[in-house]
């Protein structure tokens, strides 16, 4: 069967969808094909009676302006994440409380936090005036592990500690899989150290998959589910793309699918030596999240706020999720790296059991009995093989990072790792499919 548009668009996550909104106000043609039998790639919501579950994409920053409009669209309400009470820092085996959003460590330790925060900004700023490709320090800095980087600059055991989990929550891998550069690239794209501290802020009432459902919902007759995109035949006028049952032609491509999927797809002619060789080299991280819930969120009655930081494993963060106005107790776990990989080749008994003794041991013997655990690990999902996104080890960005979005005939490539803002959140997917559009429309 044949179909044209003016626009096909290969995946329905929130960068597809967003590629789509745009084209929508412009009233171009679009297909969407999504080869999974649901909307929302890596963001995927259930729910515990009236208690949401968000098993993907869930936080989202005031300072997100692009999302917090579509939510104003749709009139879809936020929930502020909780915060009230301690936070526990359970670092070299040492437990610490605090309400701070760093721990209680030493003066040595707060000075070396503080400089690295410094160091950070000034960096983060200068790529910001120079561009990341022009950047004077890109060479030197993408051959930088992230980890050599710690060693080099922090000089405090529990700094060291407490900076390594948090720069390991944000991208879901060893800071020996990816370049100092790569991480630079992410706080910059989010503002800064002090913006990108504000990512997990707030998150969507009813689950972030309402989000692009209420976009789906709209934009119905251009979707179409269980349609993988086997092959996209292509010329500087125009490009087929091939299904397993179905061919479109279009004037223009977008493929909104993290790099490593796009890679699968089959191109007639090839693509560019720099386009492949730079999917052959993207590292996607490896999470687990797992949303743990109790009869109540008996950690609120301990003065707790339900966040933890932990670098001894397996679980590396906590927050609290509990939806408000509900009895449940909801405690969202975040497992990455190789504690990720680890538990994901135990049986789901064994891994349910590794998980509630590290609750345990943060939380106290009231956490021994939850009334049920939720879990997704992303490196089992078919079409995202790891999570939260793509990163890059060393030497890539410097020598392939141009060709992560320069365009290919009328191929056009969106996906949160290609966006300029808030890289790898929700809001760098909408930057990314809005970018991909209007280029599109150029």
């Amino acid at each position: 069967m044949l179909n044209h548009v003016d626009v096909v668009i290969v995946g329905a996550g929130l960068s597809g969808l967003a590629a789509g909104w745009e084209l929508r106000k412009h009233g171009k043609s679009f297909a969407i094909l999504e080869a999974q039998n649901r909307i929302g790639g890596r963001i995927l919501t259930n729910t515990y009676q009236d208690s949401t579950i968000d098993l993907g994409a869930q936080w989202i920053s005031p300072f997100q302006p692009r999302i917090q409009s579509l939510l104003k669209f749709f009139n879809i309400k936020t929930i502020p994440s909780y915060k009230q009470g301690k936070t526990i820092y359970d670092l070299h085996n040492k437990r610490m409380l605090s309400s701070k959003t760093s721990p209680p460590v030493s003066p040595q330790g707060m000075l070396d936090l503080f400089l690295t925060r410094k160091k950070i900004h000034q960096l983060t700023k200068l790529i910001q005036k120079e561009g990341l490709l022009h950047s004077s320090l890109m060479r030197e800095y993408d051959a930088l592990t992230m980890d050599s980087w710690i060693e080099r600059q922090m000089f405090s055991k529990y700094g060291k500690a407490f900076f390594r989990i948090f720069c390991e929550e944000l991208s879901s891998l060893e800071l020996s899989e990816f370049s100092f550069l790569d991480i630079l690239w992410f706080i910059q794209s989010a503002g800064g150290m002090d913006q990108i501290l504000t990512a997990e802020d707030m998150w969507i009432t009813n689950g972030a998959q309402t989000l692009p459902l209420r976009m789906a919902k709209i934009m119905q007759d251009h979707i179409y589910l269980n349609k993988p995109v086997r092959k996209i035949e292509w010329r500087d006028s125009g490009a087929t793309v091939h299904t397993d049952s179905e061919c479109w032609t279009s004037k223009k491509v977008i493929v909104a699918i993290p790099p490593a999927f796009s890679a699968k797809i089959q191109y007639n002619p090839p693509l560019p030596a720099l386009r492949e060789q730079l999917c052959q080299r993207v590292g996607q991280g490896s999470i687990i999240k797992s949303v743990i819930i109790y009869n109540t969120p008996f950690w609120r009655e301990d003065g707790l706020s339900g966040s933890s930081y932990y670098d001894c494993g397996p679980i590396r963060a906590t927050m609290d999720s509990t939806t408000p106005g509900q009895p449940h107790g909801v405690l969202t776990a975040l497992i990455g790296g190789k504690y990720a990989r680890s538990l994901g080749r135990l049986t789901k008994e064994a891994r349910r059991k590794e998980i509630i003794a590290c609750i345990v041991h943060l939380f106290g013997s009231k956490a021994l009995e939850p009334i049920s655990v939720y879990e997704k690990d992303w490196a089992e999902d078919s079409w995202a093989r790891g999570g939260y996104a793509a990163h890059f080890a060393t030497g890539v960005i410097s020598e392939y990072g141009a060709a992560l979005t320069d365009p290919v005939g009328p191929i056009h490539w969106a996906g949160t790792e290609t966006a300029n803002e808030w890289r790898l959140y929700m809001e760098g997917a909408i930057e990314s499919g809005e970018r991909a559009a209007k280029e599109t429309l150029k």
